[in-house]
């Protein structure tokens, strides 16, 4: 049965994101035709796509806090691909991405022409153009999200934040939103850290078929009370990872609880 929900799951995931891609090319076109802002059907598609496959992946997202809206920069941890899902289902963003995306079949195509920022950081020449991108993009159609830990983890703890790409916001003392991004499955599904959070060398096709084989997800987003100013970037990094921290503290706090209020019902 597990076998058969993984395949219809990443069957359908496949076909919308096919589909709205489509939809977001045809629509793009037609606007570059007759000279207008394509902006507006970029977010639409990408709104789309993020709820439907949310609701084909069984992922039931919940935010807490305010949703910044456009122009914005948002720093986040970073667990898995699935935070891109969550993200585009709430936001109106693009995302500053690893150079490897970029050529993946298929998606590294699709994710260039959605206007994704990709960042080479095994060259230290790439931070430069890579922040001017940033400034580019943020507008009032879209925000821009960054993961500054550099990859994901398995959300047990919070990895150094790295400064290099918080140039802009910095020097033009832009204010900087949080968020904290956290993953829970069903009772009878692999847990969270194994199947939706991707952080060791397994291949992103049998990953995503082994999570796609959980019966529900559950997405928590917690977004920051208050944005943060900084002149100077390393300073900027280092406050929001205080902050972010603090959001991380307060999920092991509420998951420990739970996990004892749910001891003390069973006994």
């Amino acid at each position: 049965m597990k076998f058969i929900r993984s395949c219809l799951k990443t069957i359908f995931t496949i076909i919308a994101t096919l589909f709205f891609y489509g939809c977001f090319a045809i629509g793009y076109l037609i606007l570059k035709l007759f000279r207008q802002e394509t902006g507006g059907i970029r977010n639409f598609c990408l709104t789309l796509w993020g709820k439907s496959v949310c609701k084909i992946l069984s992922i039931e997202v919940e935010v807490v806090g305010n949703i910044p809206e456009p122009p914005f920069f948002l720093v986040s941890n970073h667990l898995s691909y699935v935070d891109i899902i969550i993200y585009f289902k709430t936001l109106k963003t693009t995302f500053v991405s690893k150079a490897e995306v970029k050529n993946w079949p298929v998606i590294g195509f699709m994710a260039k022409t959605l206007e994704i920022i990709f960042i080479d950081r095994r060259r230290k020449s790439d931070v430069a153009r890579v922040n001017q991108s940033v400034a580019g993009q943020i507008s009032e159609y879209k925000g821009v999200v960054l993961f500054p830990e550099g990859t994901t983890s398995s959300g047990e703890s919070l990895l150094p934040f790295k400064p290099s790409i918080l140039e802009h916001p910095a020097k033009s003392l832009m204010p900087v939103h949080y968020a904290y991004i956290t993953y829970e499955t069903g009772p009878k599904d692999i847990d969270a850290i194994y199947s939706v959070c991707w952080w060791n060398d397994e291949p992103f096709g049998s990953h995503f078929f082994k999570f796609a084989g959980n019966r529900t997800t559950k997405a928590r987003i917690r977004f920051g009370e208050k944005t943060i100013h900084k002149s100077e970037r390393k300073e900027l990094a280092a406050e929001l990872y205080k902050k972010v921290k603090v959001l991380h503290l307060q999920n092991q706090q509420h998951s420990e609880l739970k996990v004892s209020n749910e001891k003390s019902v069973k006994s």
